[in-house]
């Protein structure tokens, strides 16, 4: 059973502001280049949290943007971290430094 509902990511651009702000809730982020390189793929439980987290460090280029989905109420850290390696194996980021899941140890 999927833990994100089908059909493209929610976008957000943090420099114009276009797009719809992603919220306080876990999920899966990816962030984009102003070309459309796919640069970075995490998981979060909060994303708002988390996409300031990476403006203020400077991993979002100007300009870039952030594409988001929110998790469903049944997912977990562990269900959710298992979905990020699996993405970040099929589309090998260039900012992802490792082969993704291994933050904090999962709670549930």
């Amino acid at each position: 059973m999927p833990i994100y509902s089908q059909g493209r990511p929610m976008k957000y651009n943090p420099t114009t502001g276009a797009g719809i702000r992603p919220p306080a809730a876990p999920g899966e982020y990816r962030l984009r280049s102003a070309q459309g390189t796919l640069l970075y793929i995490g998981e979060t439980d909060s994303l708002s949290r988390r996409m300031g987290e990476h403006v203020r460090s400077g991993k979002l280029p100007p300009y870039g943007t952030i594409e988001y989905q929110v998790a469903d109420g049944r997912s977990t850290s562990r269900t959710r971290r298992e979905h990020e390696r699996l993405k970040i194996a099929r589309h090998r980021p260039v900012l992802n430094r490792s082969q993704g899941g291994e933050g904090r140890p999962a709670r549930k």
